[in-house]
């Protein structure tokens, strides 16, 4: 036994000995090179610093706050003036997280997993030496299953929670170490436990290189509140949505008396809060906004383009439509057009609680219908679980049942499959962070829909769905459970492309942005995540159809019904 130690820990150690011999020292006080800029040095501390956060043992451990650790190594590394003091910089953070026993454990990476780490960085020559890389290397092949005083995970679903980071919510504007904590934290969380980094678009290392400077040269709180924004857009996920004190500022606490859309690229009006409109003459769906305080619409997109978190171009629209009519103003004044004529109206703007109010003022209808023709609809946006079995029961008849999903429905989708479907149907299958190992996520079994014992009453009809760019998260999963369905159809436009349960980051200065903590796919791998639930019959409102009233997607799944049966 004493032998078959000794050779294990001989196995262990021989790769180090051997990189050491044989490794060419580097030439004495090499100069920094244009190459190796502050910027570049200040990348390479991120991910020294984020890698062992989550990987070494005592740093895991909390045994010292790693945060001042790196409020203590910005300094040196921006002082670095050769690769030597840089070297030198780095090695004394490897060394202040302390000692691993590299003899102890080797752990094994699980193979079959959807996205790699990504720790080619750790062998870039042109910023570590030989003595770093074997560190890092090691510590990344020996890391102990330890719990992690940064990294928890939500029972039963998988995604990393990271709630007990510190907040430092006092620094509303932090000096340019803690903006760069900032930016390193929430790099190196993307870094390990985003399931979509692969789907980003770009390279995520140039990322961070790219907003070192935005964040040191934030001026004011409202610029570097606006950095952790753009910084999170660049992850293209709808979820991305990033809030603070100093944003809802920012942005204007007063939002408009109406809500607009891209449609044919124009700004258009699609609804309008008629109890708060002075003038019902002034603004009316389908009126094109022009200009904004004399500011065109297109200025005012362009300016705020990369702060809007998105999947995909759809949701970007959506969410601009959503901020560049607010203000701090109750007042502003449009430009619109309504029947090839210009005209400027003043618009008064309302507090959020406001709008909300009027909302609960609508009369939407009946939850459910029967439409002419005996065709049946739901509001999934209001059916409740509770409603389910009365609403099928009631639509059990019809030649067919059109299910609108362009809202956010509650968690009634098992329910509806187990009356649309004979029997259990696979619908969806997730990659969740392996916890042992962060940067490595694993895919689960396929998860059923439908019930459990053959359902000789199955709804026969034809089965429709309807979304758009409203349509997100839960409401794709509910559109990717119904899909199931014998004999169903999907009409409408690119949804949101942003599934999984939400993980949430928090930043110095009270911000918090938020991103698709796990992976949903189709049983067959194909991914909802930018792409979105692709429709059948691609429909888009059109703007003459805004003015008269009318809902173009829902007709077109009425013609195709009455077309078809």
């Amino acid at each position: 036994m004493k032998c078959k130690l000794l050779f294990l820990r001989l196995v262990l150690i021989l790769p180090i000995v051997i990189m050491v011999v044989f490794h060419s020292p580097l030439p004495a006080q090499t100069q920094v090179s244009a190459a190796f800029n502050e910027t570049t040095r200040l990348a390479g501390l991120a991910k020294v610093w984020g890698f062992l956060k989550y990987y070494h043992p005592n740093v895991a451990r909390g045994y010292w706050d790693w945060d001042d650790v790196l409020i203590d190594t910005i300094e040196s590394v921006k002082a670095a003036e050769t690769k030597e003091a840089f070297h030198d910089a780095i090695i004394e953070m490897i060394q202040r997280a302390g000692g691993v026993n590299f003899l102890g454990y080797i752990h094994i990476m699980p193979d079959d997993t959807p996205e790699e780490p990504g720790f080619q960085w750790m062998e870039d020559t042109t910023l570590f030496n030989w003595y770093i890389t074997i560190q890092l290397k090691s510590i990344k092949q020996h890391h102990p299953l330890i719990d992690n005083v940064y990294v928890k995970y939500y029972p039963y679903v998988g995604n990393v929670n990271l709630e007990d980071e510190n907040s430092y919510t006092d620094m509303i504007y932090p000096n340019e170490n803690w903006r760069l904590l900032a930016l390193f934290r929430y790099w190196n969380v993307i870094q390990y436990f985003f399931p979509y980094k692969y789907l980003i678009g770009c390279d995520w290392e140039d990322v961070l290189a790219e907003m070192i400077p935005i964040f040191e040269e934030a001026s004011d709180a409202a610029e570097y509140h606006l950095a952790a924004c753009q910084l999170a857009a660049r992850i293209n996920d709808s979820h991305a949505y990033t809030n603070s004190s100093v944003l809802t500022e920012y942005w204007g606490n007063y939002y408009p008396p109406f809500k607009t859309s891209t449609i044919q690229g124009q700004t258009v009006v699609t609804f309008v809060y008629t109890g708060l409109i002075e003038d019902p003459e002034a603004v009316k769906p389908g009126d094109i906004i022009q200009r904004v305080e004399g500011t065109p619409v297109e200025t005012i997109k362009q300016r705020l383009y990369k702060y809007m978190w998105a999947s995909n171009e759809s949701v970007k629209e959506r969410n601009l439509n959503q901020y560049i009519f607010r203000g701090n103003i109750d007042h502003f004044t449009l430009t619109l057009l309504r029947d090839s004529q210009e005209q400027a109206v003043q618009v008064k703007r309302y507090l959020k609680d406001v709008l909300n109010e009027q909302d609960q003022l609508i009369d939407k209808g009946p939850i459910w219908k029967i439409l002419e023709g005996n065709i049946g609809y739901v509001d999934m946006g209001r059916l409740e679980i509770a409603h389910v079995n009365d609403a099928m029961e009631e639509l059990t008849e019809t030649r067919a049942i059109i299910f609108d999903i362009r809202n956010y429905p509650h968690n009634t989708l098992f329910d509806i499959a187990d009356h649309l479907n004979p029997l259990l149907c696979p619908f969806v299958k997730f990659s969740k962070p392996v916890q042992s190992a962060p940067g490595k996520f694993y895919y689960t079994d396929d998860r059923y829909c439908g019930p459990y014992y053959y359902n000789e009453n199955y709804y026969k009809g034809k089965v429709i769905l309807l979304f758009n760019e409203i349509t997100q998260s839960h409401a794709e999963f509910t559109c990717m459970a119904l899909q199931t369905a014998p004999d169903v159809t999907c009409f409408g436009s690119q949804t949101a492309g942003a599934d999984g349960n939400v993980s949430y980051i928090i930043l110095p200065g009270g911000i918090i942005t938020c991103f698709s903590g796990i992976g949903v796919y189709y049983p067959d791998g194909r991914e909802t995540q930018r792409i979105g639930i692709v429709p059948d019959i691609e429909v888009k409102p059109t703007i003459q159809g805004i003015r008269e009233g009318r809902d173009e997607v829902l007709e077109k799944a009425l013609e195709y019904i009455n077309n078809s049966m």
